[in-house]
């Protein structure tokens, strides 16, 4: 990102977020618009999954059981399938950055 100004708040920002487990990785690309900055912006909420939600590692959340499912890989392609209760699934974030923010 080349600028994040502190005078502009209204925008959209563009997080992105790494999952690992073992050596078994997976990425989500999540879009956010509002008045936060910083910090504020980074904490992952299922409820943006389904309009403001990209990933690599078929992350779905199933609402009515409350619980995630994902296939992670590792550098020679093997899949791992995980699953697990929504509230474990921050365990799994090992990098969370802003790498875009627009003027809304």
């Amino acid at each position: 990102m080349k600028n994040y100004s502190p005078n502009i708040y209204s925008g959209i920002h563009t997080i992105e977020i790494t999952l690992q487990r073992w050596e078994y990785v997976g990425h989500i690309t999540q879009r956010i618009s509002g008045t936060c900055k910083g910090k504020d912006m980074l904490d992952f909420d299922f409820d943006c999954e389904d309009d403001h939600l990209e990933n690599d590692c078929n992350l779905k959340y199933h609402e009515e059981e409350d619980y995630f499912s994902a296939t992670l890989k590792d550098p020679d392609g093997n899949m791992l399938d995980i699953d697990g209760r929504s509230d474990d699934f921050n365990k799994m974030i090992v990098k969370m950055e802003i790498v875009d923010f627009r003027k809304e």
